[in-house]
């Protein structure tokens, strides 16, 4: 979207005033929405438009809520959880410590400070932002914004998968990077991946770091905004 007060001598109307914009440049207007768009992507819900989350394990969505939602053996040989109580997961910031499931606690979350959310859940997905680059372009700027997903699983349930692949975390990570890998989420390009890397508390809880990144262009005003 074009910033219309670009190159006009700006007017009390003007959100520089007193000073003149001269350039159209990356603002990183809607960036700021990613991580809940990833999120609720991740979560794979009907959409109003007669989309039916699929169930078959062929969909890396379907297994990734799996993995999340059971935490007994063979999670990906259990039933898809339904819309309510996918919805259940999602982190309410208003309620941080009294999840609507409280067997399972949050396990999706768009943000990255959630301790005071962690004592009830025994795998969880967080996504946020974090550091950004200018890339100089012909006529635009282009920031690329780093994206990372952490995947914490409890040491409980990491291994109880009753499959030849018996690492739940990783299971999370391969089904995020099925899910993600190419997919354009409002960038000028899709999400690219930089690397994986491992975490560990030597306690509770382990699990890997998804680095990636979304290259981006967006002029004022911001749309979720205006």
């Amino acid at each position: 979207m074009a910033d219309a007060w670009t190159a006009q001598e700006p007017t009390h109307e003007s959100p520089y005033w007193p000073y003149r914009k001269t350039n159209e440049a990356d603002t990183l207007a809607g960036m700021e929405q990613i991580p809940y768009i990833v999120v609720k992507y991740l979560m794979d819900l009907p959409d109003g438009t007669g989309y039916i989350p699929p169930s078959d394990n062929r969909y890396p969505r379907a297994r990734l809520k799996k993995l999340l939602y059971w935490d007994t053996p063979l999670p990906l040989a259990q039933p898809l959880p339904t819309a309510e109580q996918t919805k259940a997961l999602l982190f309410d910031p208003e309620n941080p410590d009294r999840p609507p499931d409280t067997e399972r606690g949050y396990r999706f979350f768009p943000q990255n400070m959630t301790q005071q959310s962690m004592a009830w859940s025994k795998s969880l997905v967080r996504v946020y932002l974090s550091d950004a680059s200018v890339l100089p372009s012909k006529e635009m700027y282009v920031t690329r914004q780093d994206v990372v997903f952490d995947v914490v699983v409890n040491v409980s349930i990491e291994s109880n998968t009753g499959m030849t692949a018996s690492s739940r975390a990783y299971d999370i990570v391969q089904a995020i990077r099925e899910a993600t890998a190419g997919v354009n989420f409002g960038g000028v390009g899709p999400m690219t991946l930089r690397r994986i890397t491992k975490i560990d508390d030597e306690r509770n809880f382990l699990g890997y770091k998804i680095y990636t990144y979304i290259d981006w262009c967006a002029d004022a005003p911001n749309p979720f905004f205006s």
